[in-house]
């Protein structure tokens, strides 16, 4: 499920229907109370987690056990189903599901999910929809999963092959490059509050994660716009490549 653009940069919780309401934390909420940089980052790298990846890299204890499943039985394989063998995943997410939602979140050992209370009905986070709750917690944190529907080994032809290759390997350099120390929250939240002109080391920590992130991208856009604008006023604009409304065109969001 994708979010609209205005949900998104919203501080407002996201209402997911029959789970409860997701936030997109303040910078406060990570950088000021309880909850620690290293351990946000925890919480993302676990909502990213796949069955596969959990128990050949995160517990290889299960390696094994992995390994031993039949094609069918992995694909068909959760982070749900590994959440309800180990008690330790069980733990971690509710502390994640505590975090990021309004409501209280407690685990049932007797209904085997976890209940979220609040002025809203009861809700639930169940097998069927805890994809669903991960993924818009990560898109509220300005995180895209990778699409792992399509495989090269499953396309027949041999340039589609190719392209699909070339697609997943620039995802891969992108997610890399989001790694970089440079797009850190520590160091997005020094540079901002320098660069902008209405958002200091007083105020920024009342910003969404969300929002710290299209700041900055936005900070970024215009100083490409200043220089182009500096290049035509000195040397003109005869190619009309300057159109002198890129600086709010939606393509930027």
């Amino acid at each position: 499920m994708k979010l609209d653009y205005a949900s998104l940069i919203s501080p407002a919780p996201y209402y997911l229907e029959q789970a409860g309401h997701i936030k997109s934390p303040l910078l406060r909420d990570i950088f000021c109370s309880g909850v620690t940089y290293p351990q946000y980052n925890m919480y993302l790298s676990l909502l990213l987690t796949t069955p596969k990846h959990y128990c050949e890299k995160v517990n290889p204890a299960n390696a094994d056990w992995y390994q031993a499943l039949d094609e069918a039985e992995k694909s068909s394989l959760s982070m749900y189903d590994m959440i309800l063998m180990e008690p330790w995943l069980q733990s971690s997410f509710l502390r994640i599901f505590q975090f990021f939602f309004t409501e209280e979140v407690v685990w049932s050992e007797e209904n085997q999910l976890f209940l979220t209370y609040g002025e809203e009905p009861e809700g639930t986070i169940h097998r069927e929809n805890f994809s669903t709750v991960c993924d818009v917690i990560l898109q509220r944190c300005y995180v895209s999963r990778p699409d792992t529907s399509l495989d090269p080994a499953q396309v027949t032809s041999k340039k589609a092959q190719a392209i699909l290759k070339k697609i997943q390997a620039g995802r891969k350099q992108r997610t890399t490059e989001s790694s970089d120390k440079d797009m850190e929250l520590p160091n997005l939240i020094t540079a901002i509050a320098v660069k902008s002109h209405s958002i200091n080391f007083t105020n920024i920590w009342d910003l969404t994660i969300y929002q710290l992130y299209e700041q900055f991208k936005r900070e970024q856009s215009g100083v490409y716009f200043e220089i182009q604008k500096m290049s035509v006023a000195a040397y003109g604009n005869k190619e009309n490549s300057f159109k002198g409304n890129e600086w709010y065109t939606a393509n930027q969001a």
